[in-house]
């Protein structure tokens, strides 16, 4: 079993992906309730229950929802971010009040401080048996956040959100990878002429807020131009995401347009939504022949 992905949610409303591997699954972002994520999980074959984690790229609402602390205090999920917010989230008053209710309560569940994993940049670590994830910080707004590249059985995902701007490390680390699932918030000219205040558009566009659509494809086809070069045909994703579109400042289909100029992107596209989830899509690569890998890659 390789590596699979499904969206359950991504925009300013709240962000959360189920990852699943041969031994379980686990979250990235929680930005949803826990009521509202057990309503996404319906039909993806997991429950709540069998979530035995959650990795957070930071600590927005719309990536963490504090409804989530009984739940991870009852059944036992860990909750891995980076070291410094792992210090905020300890002693955070949503965190102390949920330990304190579970107790008054008399209901058994496991310390705060035993669930709180902080990562680092510079070592990986492994959010679930058999997966390695490594972290990569990222620009957006003042406390950063950050991408990680899953690896698991020769199986590589990409993933990144809430970003200013593109990180020469980012098209490094993700060439090659089987599944790369990159923000792609706002378009330009939308943003620009939107009734929102400057300090906003600002913020947005500043280099250290959200990736415009433009921008995200110029990294993609860096990440497929090198893949190309150092790995060749095969290596290309098996499937692209496009996460955190902007409902006021974006619109699928300007996204599509706009990425399936290039070939090699449209056949593999796939546009996450606020409202719904997406499918499972999965890491394995099917069996193709030389000459369709080609016209994957040329056509």
């Amino acid at each position: 079993m390789s590596l699979e992905l499904c969206v359950l949610g991504s925009g300013s409303a709240g962000n959360s992906t189920l990852v699943r591997g041969p031994w379980g699954a686990f979250l990235i972002d929680a930005g949803f309730g826990p009521r509202t994520t057990a309503q996404r999980l319906s039909g993806t074959g997991v429950e709540l229950a069998h979530l035995q984690a959650i990795l957070l790229t930071h600590l927005d609402h719309d990536h963490f929802n504090p409804n989530w602390y009984q739940t991870l205090l009852k059944h036992g999920i860990r909750l891995f971010c980076s070291s410094r917010n792992a210090r905020k989230l300890r002693s955070s008053r949503e965190a102390l009040y949920a330990q304190n209710q579970l107790q008054a309560k008399h209901i058994a569940h496991v310390p705060l401080d035993q669930l709180l994993i902080g990562f680092d940049d510079s070592a990986a670590f492994e959010p679930l048996r058999g997966i390695s994830a490594s972290a990569l910080p990222l620009a957006h707004d003042a406390e950063g956040s950050h991408g990680f590249l899953l690896a698991c059985d020769g199986y590589r995902v990409g993933f990144a959100t809430d970003l200013g701007h593109v990180p020469d490390a980012l098209i490094e680390r993700f060439c090659g990878v089987d599944v790369l699932a990159l923000e792609a918030n706002y378009d330009h000219d939308m943003q620009q002429h939107s009734p929102r205040p400057w300090f906003l558009k600002n913020r947005i566009m500043g280099g250290a807020g959200h990736l415009s659509n433009d921008q995200a494809l110029t990294a993609i086809q860096e990440i497929l131009d090198r893949t190309l070069a150092a790995c060749g045909p095969d290596r290309l994703p098996r499937h692209i995401l496009l996460l955190h579109r902007s409902r006021e400042c974006n619109c699928p289909v300007l996204l599509k347009k706009l990425f399936s100029r290039d070939p090699r992107i449209a056949q593999i596209l796939t546009l996450t939504h606020q409202q719904e989830r997406t499918g499972w899509l999965s890491a394995r690569r099917p069996r193709l022949q030389v000459a369709e890998q080609l016209s994957l890659a040329f056509a």
